[in-house]
């Protein structure tokens, strides 16, 4: 087996809303790194801080940290264009990621056009291709797409700069549940073909069951424990936040052994 290889290195995060006496810690000293082509997956309830630790790697918000490192580069300060080439994100809900008066095409080449990318008509026809859309949809608009298309539209988008890593907001919570299989294995499915990284945000235990090696179980901005998909699967679970999360899946109906067979 070959030796892990770290590309997102992470130590000491932490994200601070408010001032003057009204401030609140979103993210508290979290600290994990993900490795070169694996999907490392951040879990927990709303509020807990996951969707903030990925804006804080994007730079959308302010951070402090020990160690902020993105393929060896430290983004403490500053993210040159090679990072926003590197590093795409996928947003919860696609139609809200898209311009609504801007048509597929247009979504495609506003990437290649703002990062001055060669050869961009190539390079949109192969992202369309590579998510299963169909060039008939390129003079469509959002709201004359389904939510699983507006979904390929977006992740087609974030292909365009041939990034390493996509950031991975609750992409497939927005959508009808055989629509969510549909979209997480295509990730599967590129991530094979291109050797992708992910850092997955999602609430829900099947999909991490599903997507990730390993995840990081998030309470109140800190991390209460990170484990490998197969011991949360499995029962392995030491701490008792992530053993009543685990409760409350399986309580809904959310038992992530069985959506693992749903989803395969």
């Amino acid at each position: 087996m070959s030796e892990a290889v770290p590309i997102i290195e992470i130590e000491n995060l932490s994200v601070t809303f408010g001032e003057y006496g009204d401030e609140r810690r979103a993210v508290d000293g979290v600290s994990f790194s993900v490795n070169r082509g694996e999907t490392f997956g951040l879990v927990g309830e709303s509020g807990s801080g996951k969707s903030t630790i990925l804006r804080a790697v994007t730079g959308l918000v302010a951070n402090e940290a020990s160690v902020l490192r993105v393929a060896g580069a430290d983004i403490r300060k500053t993210r040159g264009k090679d990072f926003y080439r590197k590093v795409q994100m996928v947003f919860q809900d696609p139609y809200e990621a898209l311009h609504p008066r801007h048509t597929v095409w247009r979504q495609l080449m506003e990437p290649a056009r703002i990062q001055k990318l060669q050869g961009a008509e190539a390079r949109g026809h192969a992202a369309l291709d590579a998510v299963g859309l169909s060039r008939s949809l390129l003079w469509r608009y959002p709201h004359q797409l389904s939510g699983g298309q507006r979904q390929r539209v977006a992740i087609a988008r974030a292909l365009m700069s041939e990034p390493d890593i996509l950031l991975l907001d609750e992409p497939t919570s927005a959508l009808d549940v055989s629509v969510q299989a549909e979209i997480l294995n295509l990730l599967c499915d590129l991530q094979d073909e291109r050797g992708l990284t992910y850092l997955m945000v999602t609430h829900d235990l099947g999909v991490v069951a599903h997507m990730c090696r390993r995840t990081a179980v998030m309470q109140a901005g800190i991390i209460v424990e990170t484990l490998s998909v197969d011991a949360l699967v499995n029962g392995g679970a030491t701490q008792e936040y992530t053993k009543r999360l685990i409760a409350a899946s399986e309580a809904y109906g959310e038992d992530p052994r069985d959506l693992v067979q749903v989803l395969a």
